[in-house]
């Protein structure tokens, strides 16, 4: 679903490695193996749009905030960047929020081989209405055990030629033991302690979707983050772990959690 390095700008690439030049290949962008999905099943889903194109996914944690990762956006201005919430069809209705900040980890190094700290916060400049189609999900405090399903959406694509989607995909990936992930990128380093990987064999991400949501029991515990090509035999893709990263979230935006009645939210 969302692992193929082609750098291009408009569809969240992330210029990366292959396993013959010696780097990686950070995700991109589509889901391999998904469905189509609405946006009121999961409405925490948003576009991060460049000069007003897609460019990656990203998650609702709060009503000026959105989380994603940084691969995609730390080379990029500010003005530029808008999000698109509230939408089942990509580029297509919704609300659109422009951004008033970029906040990349400062750990985190632009086309790194192991693309560690892999996470950055926008900042909209318009507060988002919580509705049917706009909710923020809490954050996991938790790391996903291995044999776990978590549910991954965006508009991602099937191959690494292909289109994106036009609508909303999800589709649900097993969590996959570090030992394996990380015997299968030793090439790389293996897995860093704010990584994961999850997906086998038929599902998988690819082209566009990084930065999208990966959630467990109503709780985001990963971000799209990067992989070798598009459903390859025996890669699983790599996530950002959100747990390990969390102090990162609430040091910049003063928040602990972002838990929502959503009751109250929808009575409002």
């Amino acid at each position: 679903m969302y692992r193929v390095l082609i750098i291009s700008l408009f569809i969240c690439l992330v210029p990366g490695l292959s396993k013959e030049n010696g780097p990686l290949e950070h995700f991109q962008g589509r889901i391999v193996g998904g469905e189509d999905a609405d946006i009121e099943d999961f409405p925490y889903q948003v576009s991060v749009e460049y000069y007003k194109v897609h460019l990656c996914g990203g998650a609702i944690i709060g009503s000026e905030w959105i989380v994603t990762t940084a691969a995609p956006l730390v080379r990029l201005i500010s003005p530029q960047i808008q999000i698109r919430a509230g939408t089942t069809t990509r580029g297509v209705g919704g609300t659109v929020h422009p951004a008033s900040k970029i906040i990349p980890h400062p750990n985190h190094i632009w086309n790194s081989t192991d693309n560690d700290y892999d996470i950055c916060l926008i900042r909209v400049t318009t507060p988002l209405e919580f509705n049917s189609q706009v909710q923020p999900i809490p954050m996991s405090t938790l790391e996903p055990n291995p044999g776990d399903t978590g549910i991954v959406t965006g508009w991602g694509g099937t191959s690494s030629e292909g289109p994106l989607f036009s609508q909303l995909q999800f589709m649900s990936v097993p969590i996959v033991e570090r030992e394996i992930c990380n015997d299968t990128y030793s090439y790389y380093g293996g897995m860093t302690a704010n990584q994961f990987c999850a997906g086998m064999n038929g599902v998988d991400a690819c082209l566009g979707d990084a930065g999208n949501p990966l959630v467990i029991a109503g709780e985001l515990v990963g971000l799209v983050s990067w992989g070798i090509g598009c459903d390859v035999p025996d890669y699983p893709g790599v996530y950002t772990t959100i747990s390990t990263l969390r102090d990162f979230v609430t040091m910049n935006t003063g928040a602990d959690y972002f838990y929502y009645n959503t009751s109250e939210i929808m009575s409002n």
